[in-house]
C-alpha cells in the first residue's frame, strides 16, 4: 500500500494523541480529570432542542440540501449578523453554510492556494491551519503572537518580501488557545495590510459569543470598510449554542469570495442537513438566546475567576482570559518542554491540560487549561494542581 505525502508527513492530530494518552492511563486505573479539550460540558440548550423536534418531522427538510446552504438559513444568519455585528450581508451572495467552521478552516487553503504558495499563519493558533495549508501544497510562514503585543501579530515585524509572497492569512480572535481579543484599530490596520499585499484573510471567528466583559465584546473583520473584498469570516454554532456535535457553521463576505469557496465545496460534499440548518437559523433569533448566553457567561466567569486564584496563588505566569474557553499559561521555568510538563501532570496526578507546543513554535513555554468541564472536576483538578506544586515545583 502506498499512502499519500499529505498522510505520510502530516503528523496525527494533536487532541487525537492527548485523547489517546488519556484513555491509555485510564486504562491503568486512574481517574483522569481532562482540562485539555474545549467541549462545552453543558448541554444543547433545551429550546433549541424544541426547534429540533419541530424540523426534523418535517418531510422537505429529508433531501439534499443546498450546497450554498437554505435560503432561510442564509436570512436567518444575515439578519443576526447585522443586528449583533452592524454589518449588513446580502444573505443570496455574502454567506455560506459549512459543517462546521473546522470544514471551512480546513477547506479555505484550496480555494487560494496552489503548490508551494505561501501562507502567513499565527503561531501559536489552532492546529488544522498549518495542516490544511500543508494540504493544500502550501508553505507555512509564521507570525509570531507574543505576550507583550497581548497576543496580536506585530504586523509591521513580517518582512514585505514575505507579505508579498503570501496568498492567505489566519487570524483568530478571539483567540485560541490565548484567550486574547482584537479591537478595530487591529482589524483596520489588518485590512489595509491584506490589500497592500493583496493578501485574502481568513477571520475564524468561532469564539465570538464568547466572552466575559462588554468592554471585550468581539467585533467582527467584515465591519471594517473594504473587509469584504480582502476577507472571509468564519462562524460556528458549536461554541454559540452549544452545538459541537451538529457540525454547523458559516462563512461569510464579498460575493466574489464565496462564490470561489462554493466552487470547491460543491464538488466535496452535500452541504448541511436541512434541518440542522432551519433549527441554527431560527436559534439565532429565538427569545431565549440572550438569557442563555448570559447565563453561560457568568457560568464561564465564575470559573474563569476560581482558575485564576488558584494559579495566581501558585506562581504561575499567566494573562487573565479575555475571551473564549482557555487559559495560556507559562510552563514553570524547571520544566524546558511543555510536552514533559503536561505528561507529568497526566502521569503523576491524573490532571489532562495541553502541551502549548501543539500549537506552533512560539508555545513550546506554554500551556493550555480548557475551562469546559463540570464545576466539581475544576475544583478537584485545581486541588491536584496545588498538590503537585507543593510536591514537584
Amino acid at each position: 500500500m502506498t499512502l499519500s505525502k499529505r498522510v505520510t508527513e502530516t503528523p496525527p492530530y494533536l487532541f487525537h494523541l492527548i485523547d489517546e494518552k488519556r484513555k491509555a492511563v485510564e486504562e491503568r486505573g486512574v481517574d483522569v480529570i481532562s482540562l485539555a479539550i474545549g467541549d462545552p460540558d453543558r448541554p444543547t440548550p433545551d429550546f433549541v432542542l424544541d426547534i429540533m423536534k419541530e424540523e426534523i418531522h418535517k418531510p422537505y427538510n429529508h433531501v439534499y440540501p443546498s450546497y450554498k446552504g437554505e435560503p432561510d438559513f442564509r436570512a436567518g444568519v444575515a439578519a443576526w449578523f447585522g443586528s449583533r455585528f452592524g454589518v449588513e450581508l446580502d444573505p443570496v451572495s455574502e454567506v455560506m453554510a459549512v459543517i462546521g467552521s473546522k470544514d471551512a478552516v480546513s477547506h479555505l487553503p484550496f480555494v487560494f492556494l496552489d503548490p508551494g504558495d505561501w501562507a502567513l499563519v499565527t503561531d501559536p493558533g489552532y492546529p488544522v491551519y498549518q495542516v490544511a495549508v500543508g494540504f493544500a501544497g502550501g508553505r507555512v510562514s509564521y507570525v509570531p503572537l507574543r505576550a507583550e503585543m497581548g497576543f496580536l501579530p506585530d504586523l509591521d515585524a513580517i518582512d514585505p518580501v514575505v507579505a508579498d509572497s503570501a496568498r492567505i492569512m489566519f487570524i483568530n480572535y478571539p483567540n485560541n488557545p490565548t484567550s486574547a481579543v482584537a479591537d478595530r484599530g487591529f482589524f483596520e490596520r489588518l485590512v489595509a495590510f491584506a490589500r497592500k499585499h493583496n493578501i485574502i484573510i481568513l477571520a475564524d471567528n468561532a469564539y465570538s459569543e464568547v466572552y466575559f466583559e462588554e468592554e471585550d465584546r468581539p467585533i467582527s473583520i467584515l465591519s471594517v470598510e473594504g473587509a469584504k473584498e480582502t476577507a472571509i469570516e468564519i462562524h460556528s454554532f458549536s461554541k454559540t449554542f452549544n452545538m459541537t456535535g451538529w457540525r454547523i457553521g458559516f462563512v461569510a463576505g464579498g460575493k466574489a469570495l464565496i462564490d470561489a469557496f462554493l466552487t470547491l465545496k460543491s464538488n466535496f460534499d452535500s452541504g448541511v442537513f436541512m434541518a440542522i440548518q432551519r433549527t441554527a437559523a431560527r436559534a439565532l433569533a429565538h427569545p431565549h438566546a440572550l438569557a442563555f448566553h448570559a447565563e453561560r457567561t457568568m457560568l464561564f466567569r465564575n470559573r474563569r475567576d476560581r482558575i485564576a486564584a488558584v494559579l495566581t496563588d501558585l506562581g504561575f505566569t499567566f494573562q487573565l482570559p479575555r475571551a473564549s474557553y482557555y487559559f495560556w499559561v507559562e510552563i514553570p521555568s524547571s520544566y524546558q518542554s511543555s510536552v514533559q510538563f503536561c505528561a507529568d501532570l497526566l502521569e503523576k496526578i491524573g490532571l489532562s491540560v495541553t502541551p502549548g507546543v501543539g500549537y506552533g513554535p512560539s508555545g513550546e513555554s506554554y500551556f493550555r487549561i480548557s475551562m469546559t468541564a463540570p464545576d466539581h472536576r475544576i475544583d478537584e483538578g485545581l486541588q491536584r494542581l496545588r498538590a503537585f506544586a507543593k510536591e514537584y515545583l
